[in-house]
């Protein structure tokens, strides 16, 4: 079954917004769909996971300035650690994560409200 969190604020003055999911999650991101919101132009944001072992990033952003959907996907390994690639998309994975979600947007202009939708496959 997917599941779905919600990651959507209002940027300070500054411009700068931090948002941790409500829960944490486990399993399978299958999609983040990015929404702008009054983010200005060229908005910067990090989509990631906090947990006891630090923070992943999952999704970075760049100048994102339109809805957008996203398919994070991670490079697969074979047994002795080698990164297998492939020029098709076939060694790719979604990306298992265990933690609270995290957006961190910079550059969003003074109130700028956005954020994202992380669905997820729970494992």
């Amino acid at each position: 079954m997917i599941n779905k969190i919600r990651l959507y604020g209002t940027a300070s003055a500054l411009g700068a917004l931090t948002v941790n999911g409500e829960r944490s999650i486990s399993g399978r991101i299958y999609k983040i769909v990015w929404l702008s919101g009054t983010f200005v132009d060229d908005v910067d944001a990090v989509i990631s996971v906090i947990n006891d072992d630090g923070n992943e990033t999952i999704l970075t952003l760049t100048d994102a300035n339109s809805d957008a959907n996203y398919y994070p996907r991670t490079l697969v390994h074979d047994a002795t650690g080698t990164a297998l690639t492939g020029t098709s998309g076939g060694d790719r994975e979604m990306p298992f994560v265990v933690g609270r979600p995290r957006l961190v947007v910079s550059d969003g202009g003074n109130a700028g409200v956005g954020g994202c939708i992380i669905y997820y496959f729970e494992d």
